[in-house]
């Protein structure tokens, strides 16, 4: 990853081993103002609709190693198993229908990053790890080696990110993964399971003919069908997906094609894959 500053072994500061409280609390607000005067949404981070922090994205990590002139080196293992498959099922677009198929070959790249600073070569951080393989449920329909290159690039993102979260104390700011916040996983802030809200109440019939949805909102709302014992995205989530799909411009048809085998609508978006659909959004 190309930061365009280089180290200068002869000219490095002395390395302070203690931050006293107020350097501590003077690096919290450099982050702050880092977010709010050279970062922009949906570019650097985005925000989530019932999220109390904004999720850091690589761009935004990347302009926090300009800032605080960071070096990320990374160290990257693959392992191959040719013989190893699985078998998965997944929903055709077009008819409706199940699938079922077999993939046989496993890759799997496992990432670790280190965060240099540059002016001094003290480690900020060291080794945190990302780790990602083709089985996963967004590829695990696809050639392994066609996805090699994306699964390297994505363990390696997966790193980078917790690391600068890590290096730079700014997860009181940011969040990677929106599993980790409680009041998305219906808890309070006190870990308690929140009650269930009251069921919705059906509006009134309408004497006019009410206007045509759109195919994204036809897919939402008309043929979700949610299955006992599964986390879906929330209602919350499923607004935000949906206007970034408005934004970006992304038909209904394509968005559901590639994102068949898990969910045919956005009130059927499992929780655990918000985050892997608004990085697919991003990508588009």
């Amino acid at each position: 990853m190309a930061i365009p500053l280089k180290q200068q072994t002869d000219e490095r500061q002395p390395v302070r081993h203690e931050w006293t409280a107020e350097e501590i609390v003077q690096q919290a607000r450099k982050i702050l103002d880092i977010k709010d005067r050279a970062m922009s949404e949906n570019v650097h981070f985005g925000i989530i609709p019932g999220c109390k922090k904004p999720s850091l994205w690589k761009a935004g990590a990347e302009k926090m190693c300009q800032a605080f002139r960071l070096e990320p080196q990374f160290t990257t293992v693959a392992r191959d198993d040719p013989d190893r498959t699985i078998q998965w099922t997944k929903k055709d677009y077009q008819s409706r229908r199940e699938v079922t198929g077999t993939t046989k070959g496993f890759i799997e790249y496992r990432a670790s990053c280190s965060l240099f600073h540059i002016p001094t070569g003290e480690a900020w951080v060291r080794n945190v790890g990302g780790v990602c393989n083709n089985f996963e449920s967004k590829y695990r329909t696809l050639n392994p080696y066609d996805v090699a290159n994306t699964l390297e690039k994505m363990a390696e993102k997966r790193a980078f990110v917790a690391a600068v979260l890590i290096g730079t104390a700014a997860s009181d700011i940011f969040t990677q993964d929106l599993e980790d916040l409680a009041y998305l996983n219906g808890e309070d802030g006190n870990g308690q399971q929140k009650p269930a809200p009251p069921p919705r109440q059906a509006p009134p019939p309408r004497q006019t003919q009410a206007p045509t949805p759109s195919p994204t909102q036809t897919n939402a709302e008309s043929r979700g069908q949610r299955e006992e014992g599964i986390r879906y995205a929330t209602e919350k989530q499923a607004v935000y997906i949906r206007n970034q799909l408005e934004r970006k411009g992304i038909a209904a048809k394509d968005f559901f094609g590639e994102w068949e085998e898990e969910f045919d609508s956005l009130d059927t978006i499992p929780f655990n894959l918000v985050n892997d659909v608004l990085a697919w959004i991003r990508e588009q």
